[in-house]
């Protein structure tokens, strides 16, 4: 098996000619301070250390403005940002959203830390940034923000209690959302994903109802906790992270799709069972595909005709599959390999306002960060940029009989 994975990899790489623009890099992370006095204060207090700021994330808004996420341990200064036209010299500088203070140490009115967010857009009805905050454990619980982009004002607070947001061993960290939503933004789910806990959060908006789901396969699987990217290696035992929701299939069973970071599979639920599980305490049924993935996976994105993109570890590569296929080797293609722009995917992002339906990547060097062997004169955190019709032309997701 191993052999035969070896060998259609090796193929595939012929259909990985294609490119993806550099949008944006850093050696490290600095903000844009208010002043002088701010940065040294928040040096000398501890609040700043560039070596602890990780680029996690990343978002463009329909006015071009690109959101990204550095969640907040000790020494992040601020956990969401947009990138600004100033320079420093680790790189562009990084602007709080949607001001400094929402940033405030230990309040929770303001912004804990933000591992990813995602924008429902929808031209004419509404444009929306919602924020995953994971809250602070035993300070601040985890919560739903939701900015209107064309004010930058907060219209909705979302909590999410602490039973929800962690197991019964207390252990929780919500990561990763995806959202479902209609035309006109009136009927919306949001799911959200616990790295930690092995749980999913499922949130039905105009009700503000919630659910926990916990399954063995939400859990990380302790065999596959091994990753190995760029001859180096790191454990991390991680369970369901990477969720995608494709919004243009038409009458087909609409699937939200996911995946542990330590594992080999993918699954997926749908979504009409995911809305019902609001209202039931029974099981939701879920679909395993017959594919072994050939390393871990991590962030994930479907576009609107259902193509689903993920960025795999240890091949530094952008694969796809075309769900409208069965996944297996043959459907499986890579669209995009680096060995060094691709080390570690942690966010992967489709685009899509009028024009051109984009998929976004941001890098981060994690097996570094793990290591503690980042070495911040060097270029570390990215952000690529690349048309879906572009990438996806000469594979086998956008014509699956290439």
């Amino acid at each position: 098996m191993r052999c035969s994975l070896l060998i259609v990899f090796a193929i595939l790489s012929c259909a990985a000619a294609q490119t993806m623009k550099l949008l944006h890099e850093w050696k490290y992370i600095d903000y844009l301070w208010r002043s002088d006095e701010q940065k040294r204060n928040a040096i000398d207090s501890g609040d700043y250390n560039y070596t602890q700021v990780f680029l996690i994330d990343s978002d463009r808004a329909p006015d071009g403005r690109i959101f990204v996420t550095t969640p907040r341990f000790p020494g992040v200064p601020a956990s969401l940002s947009t990138v600004s036209r100033r320079r420093g010299a680790g790189g562009p500088l990084l602007k709080p959203y949607p001001s400094w203070s929402w940033h405030k140490k230990n309040d929770c009115s303001g912004i804990s830390s933000v591992w990813r967010t995602i924008i429902n857009y929808k031209p004419g009805y509404c444009q929306h940034l919602w924020v995953l905050d994971s809250g602070q454990k035993g300070v601040c619980d985890a919560q739903f923000l939701v900015f209107d982009l064309a004010s930058d004002k907060l219209i909705r607070r979302i909590p999410i209690p602490a039973n929800y947001a962690n197991n019964m061993k207390n252990e929780g960290l919500l990561i990763t959302p995806a959202i479902e939503s209609d035309d006109q933004c009136r009927n919306s789910w949001v799911y959200a994903a616990d790295v930690e806990g092995g749980g999913l959060i499922v949130l039905d908006v105009a009700r503000e109802k919630l659910r926990r789901l916990e399954m063995e396969v939400f859990k990380a699987e302790t065999s596959k906790a091994t990753l190995t990217i760029a001859g180096e290696s790191f454990y991390l035992a991680d369970g369901i992270f990477g969720l995608a929701v494709p919004n243009g299939l038409g009458s087909n069973p609409r699937r939200l799709y996911f995946r542990p970071l330590a594992s080999l599979n993918e699954y997926s639920i749908e979504l009409k069972d995911l809305h019902r599980s609001l209202h039931s305490e029974k099981d939701v049924p879920y679909l395993k595909y017959n594919y072994t993935f050939p390393s871990q996976a991590a962030s994930q994105a479907a576009s609107r005709d259902g193509i689903l993109f993920f960025g795999l570890t240890s091949q530094t590569a952008i694969a796809c599959w075309n769900t409208r296929t069965p996944m297996n080797e043959r459907n499986v293609d890579i669209v995009y390999r680096d060995e060094n722009l691709l080390q570690f995917t942690s966010g992967v992002k489709i685009v899509d306002y009028p024009g051109t339906e984009s998929l976004s990547v941001v890098s981060n060097r994690y097996q570094k960060i793990a290591l503690g062997t980042m070495d911040f004169s060097e270029v570390n955190f990215r952000i690529l940029f690349e048309p879906v019709d572009s990438l996806v032309r000469r594979s086998k997701c956008g014509n699956p009989h290439y």
